[in-house]
């Protein structure tokens, strides 16, 4: 009997309650469903709220490291013009604008403006701008120092705006007040301010002192005299040119440029905490206190705190310049997971972590750190995360509770009758399913021998012959997937696997394969019977893809080279005996394209051939100009007399940049099915001009796969650069 007539028996069995299964497969299924929908999108959100705030901390710690690196570097720089000038001759009548002139209004310097980033608070306890000026400093004397006793060494610090506008329009946000301060009782600052209080001695603040002390470049966290707003500190030692200390150079950096890369998404941002931390040691530079009763500075890797050196509350903190800023610990209820990311941080590793954060479940991202090295944490409420989630759970749930009570009597009678039903009459289907679905199994964890038997005489026992023929199959295509795996494994050692270095070039190549093995091939060729400066650069494109030419591209590359040595000068006759193997040996469906070129290192020459090839582009450095170097024959393996030219030689300049490509760059399709074109490759080639020969292949590699914006690549890419030197 066949199956369907077996199905039709039980369905006209079931025909008396057929609405009441209906409901019962319904209700279970809905309620099923509902819940795993619920706790499956939590799940998905929560891991998808790790790997951005992941990533997003890891690219936040990159940030503050490349500013930390790059502000380190500018004080340096100012550092190294402050001794230039003290040790140089002072020129005669500088300019020159005291504090007491600013906050007289009087002898003020042109260019005065409000500043959009140093503020006061007024009398009513609003935050007023600062009148500043980005031309000039502003030079402040302490108490009972005569400007006659300084003259030479105001005068010879007069230029230094230059030098402070130099390095502020470099980085503007990364400059709150550039300053200089002198042992003899000068300080000097820009921009150009006023507001300095009459006490005011630079020679006895923290940062002048621990720098001093020190002897090099330090870190503080201390408010500023000015505005009264901590913000971190940069300090270096400045010398005379007999060695001697001359005073301390210092960059006040705002906050705001800390905090203000990390953008958090909206719905985080309001709840969301942004740190900046470094684990505490005994020789901190700055002074940590907590903010708790009973704490301590532990001299063990176990008692090590992770200190708060940056947040949003301390931005706009504004306290008496003469007190010591008071930093907070890094603390949560969860002490285990602390110390375990405190562990990670002090192993420069980043990870995310779920824990307590001032009562609430957080998610904890944090970033790269070390021994001494800071690094972002973010703390994002796990509520906000999964806010959504829990919203539609409720919904979802109240209404399936719903309606499974309203049908609740009436499913407890269905279910008994189709318990029955079921019994009796699903035996002879469900018997052979559960074979088949033991075979499938056993077929799944790689045992191709089982086999199954079933003699209904219906489509369940066709269905177990074809299920005894899958084995075999599977077996066979696992072979050939094996093959195809060794295939591409030898393929790409065929490829180079590194760079060469050439006297006066920079060279690079990659290539994109668009199945596991492809017909696209590069080389660099060491001429051994040549002198060492020569080399032989080669790129060429088999019709099609695959196993087939794959096999070509390796025969063809064996050719070449077996040749390539022999013939370093005459490349036409190396094209013809190459030419002459390819005809002989493949069939009239395959045929190669093929550049070769050799590059002279001593004359800066280069000399090619070129079978058919994709124009090879050359960026000439001096004019912005880009010729191409076109074919000189047609593609190998076509005609057995077929003739071929040589070009050049060429001399390739300082900056020059070559570009040997295979078709499948320029012929890359978007969605759309326009082509990356021959126009976009000098685009993007133009826009990296100034960068090596690896990262012009990167970047153009990249563009490629960004213009396909997610089509299928349907054919090899590979590309070599050759850049002068």
């Amino acid at each position: 009997m066949k199956i369907r007539w077996k199905l039709l028996i039980l369905l006209l069995i079931m025909a008396m309650v057929p609405l009441i299964a209906a409901a019962v497969l319904h209700h279970v299924s809905v309620h099923r469903l509902g819940g795993h929908l619920a706790s499956g999108r939590r799940e998905i959100l929560t891991q998808a709220a790790r790997h951005h705030l992941h990533r997003m901390v890891d690219d936040y710690g990159r940030i503050v490291r490349r500013d930390r690196k790059m502000l380190e570097l500018a004080l340096i720089f100012q550092a190294r013009e402050v001794e230039r000038r003290l040790a140089s001759v002072p020129p005669a009548s500088p300019r020159m604008f005291l504090a007491e002139d600013y906050d007289g209004q009087v002898n003020l310097p042109e260019g005065m403006v409000l500043s959009d980033k140093h503020f006061r608070t007024g009398p009513d306890g609003k935050l007023l701008p600062i009148p500043v000026t980005y031309q000039q400093q502003v030079y402040f004397l302490v108490s009972g120092v005569s400007r006659q006793a300084v003259a030479d060494d105001t005068a010879r610090l007069s230029t230094m705006p230059e030098v402070y506008r130099l390095l502020y329009r470099c980085r503007p946000d990364l400059m709150y007040w550039q300053y200089t301060s002198l042992e003899s009782g000068i300080h000097s600052c820009y921009p150009g301010h006023g507001g300095y209080p009459t006490d005011y001695d630079p020679r006895r603040r923290r940062w002048y002192l621990a720098a001093k002390q020190a002897d090099d470049l330090i870190w503080l966290i201390m408010p500023e005299v000015s505005t009264r707003t901590v913000a971190p500190t940069l300090a270096m030692p400045v010398h005379r040119a007999d060695g001697s200390f001359a005073g301390v150079t210092a960059i006040d950096m705002p906050l705001a440029a800390i905090l203000g890369k990390l953008k958090l998404p909206a719905d985080w941002a309001s709840e969301a905490k942004t740190m900046l931390v470094v684990p505490e040691e005994q020789k901190q530079p700055v002074e940590l206190h907590s903010s708790g009763p009973g704490e301590h500075v532990g001299n063990s890797e176990q008692d090590r705190k992770l200190v708060i050196i940056a947040q949003r509350s301390y931005e706009g903190r504004r306290q008496n310049w003469r007190e010591v800023v008071e930093l907070q610990f890094l603390e949560s209820d969860d002490r285990h997971e602390l110390a375990a990311l405190t562990a990670d941080a002090l192993s420069g590793v980043s990870g995310v972590r779920k824990m307590r954060f001032r009562g609430r479940d957080a998610l904890w991202a944090y970033g790269a750190g070390g021994k001494s090295r800071p690094f972002p944490v973010v703390v994002v409420p796990y509520d906000l995360i999964i806010a959504q989630t829990v919203e539609a759970e409720q919904y979802v749930l109240t209404k399936i509770k719903r309606s499974v009570k309203a049908a609740g009597g009436f499913l407890l009678v269905a279910f008994a009758v189709i318990v029955i039903v079921a019994f009796v009459s699903s035996r002879s289907v469900t018997r052979p399913v559960t074979q088949l679905a033991k075979v499938a199994q056993k077929l799944a964890v790689g045992n191709y021998d089982t086999r199954i038997d079933i003699r209904t005489g219906d489509e369940l026992q066709a269905l177990g012959e074809i299920v005894n023929d899958v084995g075999p199959k599977l077996r066979e295509r696992q072979r050939m997937q094996h093959s195809l795996m060794l295939a591409m494994e030898v393929q790409q050692n065929l490829l180079p696997q590194e760079f060469p270095h050439l006297a006066g070039f920079d060279i690079a190549g990659a290539a994109d394969y668009c199945d596991e093995t492809g017909g696209d091939y590069y080389d660099f060729i060491e001429l051994l019977d040549a002198p060492s400066s020569r080399l032989g650069i080669a790129i060429g494109d088999i019709t099609s893809h695959g196993i087939g030419a794959a096999l070509l591209m390796a025969s063809a590359r064996a050719i070449l080279r077996s040749h390539a040595v022999a013939q370093t000068t005459e490349l036409d006759k190396l094209f013809a005996d190459i030419n002459v193997h390819l005809v002989r040996d493949t069939g009239e469906s395959w045929f190669l394209t093929l550049f070769y070129c050799v590059i002279d290192a001593e004359s800066r020459t280069l000399s090619y051939a070129s079978a058919g090839h994709d124009p090879v582009l050359w960026l000439h450095a001096a004019t912005g100009q880009i010729d191409e170097l076109t074919n000189t024959g047609i593609p190998l393996g076509i005609l057995l007399d077929a003739p071929y030219r040589q070009g050049g030689p060429l001399r390739i300049e300082r900056g020059d940049v070559l570009v040997l490509s295979t078709d499948g760059v320029r012929e890359g399709k978007n969605p759309a099915g326009q082509m990356f074109g021959t126009e976009r490759l000098k685009q993007v080639v133009r826009s990296c001009l100034a960068e090596s020969a690896e990262t012009i292949c990167k970047t153009v590699m990249q563009a490629a796969e960004k213009f396909r914006d997610g089509h299928v690549q349907e054919d090899d890419i590979t590309l070599v650069v050759v850049k002068g030197l």
